[in-house]
């Protein structure tokens, strides 16, 4: 990822956040052939002493996983939310549009997990972030029809081994052109833009 030094964000707790707020993740690995393949899939980041994990599921049919359990690294990318900024919030008619966003990019190494107890477990995790009032309902649903749901699912873990994240929100502007920007934001950029001021 193009890097400029002022939109760097090396704040591992606040790349963690926005993963947490944006699971939504783009999952990204060659395929058979070596072309880029992608899977968007809801992960969730867990930390185990000082290591990281994203850890999540595919559908068995998804040839993704297979494909991703051979490579040495994959991607996944989050993004957060995005605005286009025009030039009127600027304080010279010498300026063009440009577009404000924050992204997360972690590399890692996929471990399948394909032990029913241990997907049941995963996707577990995934309800309690998401939905934990659904929980009740997976307990009671029939163990025939759970276990065949978990059959159609493979689980999986990554390693993180890097991470890097961006947060590019005008900070190469001058603070009153910042404020104009802010003003006219949606709620969850402002949040953002006020965080990193």
């Amino acid at each position: 990822m193009y890097q400029p030094k002022h939109f760097q964000m090396n704040d591992a707790a606040l790349a963690a956040r926005l993963i947490a707020e944006n699971p939504l993740s783009t999952l990204i690995g060659p395929d058979a052939q070596g072309r880029s393949f992608v899977s968007h899939l809801p992960l969730s980041l867990i930390a185990e002493g000082d290591d990281l994990w994203l850890e999540g599921h595919m559908a068995r049919a998804n040839p993704h996983w297979a494909w991703l359990e051979k490579q040495a690294e994959l991607l996944a990318v989050f993004t957060g939310p995005d605005a286009y900024i025009s030039p009127r919030h600027y304080d010279t008619q010498l300026a063009v549009p440009t577009w404000n966003y924050l992204a997360v990019h972690v590399y890692g190494r996929f471990e399948l997990v394909d032990e029913a107890q241990a997907k049941e477990s995963v996707l577990k995790r995934l309800i309690a972030q998401h939905d934990p009032d659904y929980n009740a309902q997976w307990n009671d649903l029939p163990e025939d029809y759970k276990s065949k749901l978990l059959g159609a699912i493979v689980g999986f873990r990554i390693a993180v081994t890097s991470w890097e994240a961006k947060a590019k929100i005008s900070q190469n502007r001058a603070a009153t052109e910042r404020e104009r920007i802010r003003g006219e934001a949606a709620p969850e950029m402002q949040r953002w833009m006020e965080l990193l001021a």
